[in-house]
C-alpha cells in the first residue's frame, strides 16, 4: 500500500517536529517522575545518574540527551519548582495591592507548599544557596517587586537585594527545618512577622499580614506538576 502523506497546515508546527518535542517531553517525565521516587527511597545524595537512567528505562547514555550533569538535572527541576509556585502564587495573590503583603504571602506559600514534598523541598534546599532565583528572569521579577515595595515606602530596606537574598535564606532555612524536625504551629505565621520586622513594616500592619490565614493548598501534589511540566 502506498505510505499516507501527512498534509500540514501553513504556519502550524510540523508533524515530525511536533512529535519530537511531544516525545522528547515524555522521556523528560520520566526521568524526573524516576528521580522523585528515587530521591524518596535513598536521599538525593545516594541517587546517581545510572540509577535515575535504570529507573526510567532508558538506553546507557540517553540521559544525557536532556541534562548534561545530575546538576544540571536538580537545577532543571529547582527552576520547574519554581515557575510552578510562581504560577501557583500569581493565582492567589497577584490581586494584593501592598507589596509588602505580597511578599509575605509568597514566601510563606513556598514554605507551606514546599514542606508537603520533602524531594521538593530537597530540591529547592540543595539547589537555591548556590543560585538563588532558578532563572535570571525569576531573579530581576523577584528585584523588580522589592524595588516597588521599596518606592512607595511598603518596606523599608537600605537594599532591595539582600532583602530579597534574606527572603530566600529564611525559605532555605525553614524548608530544612521542616524536612529534619516538621514545622512547628505558628512557624508560618512567625516566619512572615519577622520577615515584615525586618523588612521595616510597621508592627500593627506586620502582625496583621503575618496573621491572615493562607489559601488552601491545591489538591494535586506539587511533585505531579512538576513532572507534567511541558506535557
Amino acid at each position: 500500500m502506498p505510505r499516507a502523506e501527512t498534509i500540514e497546515i501553513e504556519g502550524s508546527e510540523p508533524f515530525r517536529t511536533r512529535v519530537g518535542r511531544e516525545k522528547r517531553a515524555r522521556t523528560r517525565a520520566r526521568i524526573l517522575a524516576a528521580a522523585f521516587g528515587l530521591f524518596d527511597e535513598r536521599g538525593m545524595d545516594r541517587v546517581t545518574v545510572d540509577d535515575v537512567r535504570d529507573a526510567a528505562g532508558l538506553a546507557r547514555g540517553s540521559f544525557y540527551n536532556y541534562f548534561s550533569t545530575y546538576e544540571d538535572m536538580l537545577k532543571d527541576m529547582a527552576a520547574t519548582i519554581t515557575a510552578q509556585l510562581n504560577t501557583e502564587q500569581s493565582l492567589f495573590f497577584d490581586h494584593l495591592t501592598d507589596p509588602a503583603e505580597r511578599i509575605c504571602r509568597n514566601i510563606q506559600y513556598t514554605i507551606l507548599r514546599l514542606s508537603s514534598d520533602p524531594s521538593c523541598s530537597g530540591v529547592m534546599v540543595r539547589v537555591t544557596p548556590l543560585i538563588g532565583p532558578a532563572t535570571p528572569h525569576m531573579r530581576q521579577h523577584a528585584e523588580a517587586s522589592m524595588r516597588q515595595a521599596q518606592v512607595i515606602a511598603a518596606i523599608d530596606v537600605p537594599s532591595p537585594a539582600v532583602a530579597m537574598d534574606m527572603g530566600y535564606g529564611l525559605v532555605v532555612m525553614l524548608i530544612r527545618r521542616a524536612m529534619t524536625d516538621g514545622l512547628a504551629v505558628g512557624d508560618i505565621e512567625a516566619a512572615g512577622l519577622m520577615l515584615l520586622r525586618a523588612f521595616g513594616v510597621p508592627e500593627d500592619r506586620a502582625q496583621a499580614i503575618a496573621a491572615a490565614p493562607l489559601p488552601t493548598m491545591p489538591k494535586e501534589p506539587l511533585r505531579h506538576a512538576i513532572i507534567q511540566a511541558g506535557l
